[in-house]
């Protein structure tokens, strides 16, 4: 009489040990069952197919496993880019903030026929077609300046040969003094000086409209912090103040001797 064995309990749950614990013991138990004549071809075939069904299953976990993971990692990224800085995109390129409590100290309204910039209402600036977007939105305080090149391109507005629209740009470098730390205070030195030397005389009369001298002393200290040229060598500041002196004088050749020693005084101020 053939006697035919089928797989017990106990070897259907012994095969995840095997699987995971290593394939030699069940090569030492296999042996020594057909050496008994008792492991037929119909429970090496069960050995088979459930390493099989194992092997897909962890397969299939695995893949799961890590395409959950990248999910997670790109929605914290997007979460990331979208919050941290309470940013959205505007006009196309420039990054603004809804945030603008940074302007508290302004003394602005936001009302643009009610504020006003240098005897005009502010409506005056932004209603004109050739005044810049960034400019507009530093003063709804949309943009907050930080060192990067949105900023650079905002404070090198002063030097526009826009009489309208210059007094908007220079009270736009002038607020951004007012709040510099040392990382924004990088950009400011150079457009200060850049206008100083352009436009002496309304430099000077810029300069005279406060009364406290706190207006001076903050853009003597920006362009000595930062108003160095490329040609510059900061070891060499009478070089500086030669090259600074002949610029301003250059363009201002109707000025009086009051005028002209003002420029002596504050290129020394600005480069000691």
């Amino acid at each position: 009489m053939t006697v035919i064995a089928r797989p017990s309990i106990f070897a259907t749950l012994l095969v995840p040990g095997l699987y995971f614990g290593g394939f030699q013991k069940f090569r030492t138990f296999n042996h020594r069952l057909s050496a008994e004549g008792t492991l037929v071809p119909h429970l090496r075939k069960c050995f088979s197919l459930t390493a099989i069904i194992l092997k897909t299953l962890i397969f299939i976990s695995t893949i799961l496993f890590f395409t959950s993971c990248y999910d997670k990692q790109r929605k914290t990224n997007k979460n990331a880019k979208n919050h941290s800085f309470d940013t959205l995109v505007k006009h196309d390129t420039i990054y603004v903030n809804n945030d603008n409590n940074w302007q508290q100290n302004f003394g602005l309204t936001h009302d643009p026929e009610q504020d006003t910039i240098w005897g005009k209402p502010v409506k005056f600036y932004i209603e004109n077609p050739n005044c810049s977007p960034i400019a507009i939105d530093f003063y709804q305080g949309q943009f907050r300046p930080t060192d990067n090149n949105t900023t650079a391109a905002l404070l090198n507005l002063v030097t526009t040969n826009d009489n309208k629209l210059r007094p908007f740009y220079r009270w736009c470098l002038n607020k951004t003094i007012q709040i510099q730390d040392g990382a924004l205070g990088e950009y400011t030195g150079v457009p200060a000086r850049k206008y100083a030397e352009k436009f002496p005389v309304e430099f000077f009369k810029y300069m005279d409209y406060d009364t406290t001298g706190d207006k001076y002393l903050d853009w003597v200290n920006s362009i000595l912090y930062s108003g160095f040229y490329d040609i510059d060598d900061y070891r060499k500041p009478k070089e500086i103040r030669a090259r600074m002196t002949n610029t301003m004088k250059k363009n201002c050749e109707n000025c009086n001797d009051s005028t002209l020693k003002r420029i002596d005084k504050f290129v020394i101020d600005c480069f000691q």
